[in-house]
């Protein structure tokens, strides 16, 4: 049997994911929805941090890109992604090259910790 995982898995910046949230989602869908859902959120977010990897965005774009990873990860309670694609938002509108490419390494990190967080919040609910 696994232990239950911890009701948010902290890092320096915060949390990584708050699993009420997740838990709260769970309890209005079965199983199935509920999987189909996280699916969806974790494909969407893995692909704007993909397209975040392009040198060639324009400022507009990357705000674009960071409003999405925003509310994703609001509704999944990946505090730390956004609180790192909040920043590189700022750092996109006041056009400051040198921040966008320092937050967007930040934001790579803290989108990896938090795929892997959910991962791993979706195997323990597999328990169920």
């Amino acid at each position: 049997m696994k232990s239950p995982m911890p009701e948010a898995v902290i890092s320096d910046e915060g949390p990584v994911l708050d699993a009420s949230k997740l838990l709260r989602m769970r309890g209005y869908l079965d199983m199935v929805a509920f999987r189909d859902i996280i699916c969806e959120f974790e494909t969407g977010i893995r692909q704007r941090l993909l397209n975040l990897e392009s040198l060639e965005l324009s400022p507009s774009q990357i705000e674009a890109l960071c409003h999405d990873l925003i509310n994703f990860s609001g509704t999944l309670g990946m505090y730390e992604l956004r609180s790192a694609a909040e920043k590189l938002r700022d750092h996109a509108r006041r056009q400051a090259r040198a921040g966008v490419v320092s937050a967007q390494m930040d934001m790579r990190s803290a989108g990896e910790r938090a795929i892997s967080a959910l991962n791993t919040f979706m195997g323990d609910a597999g328990d169920d």
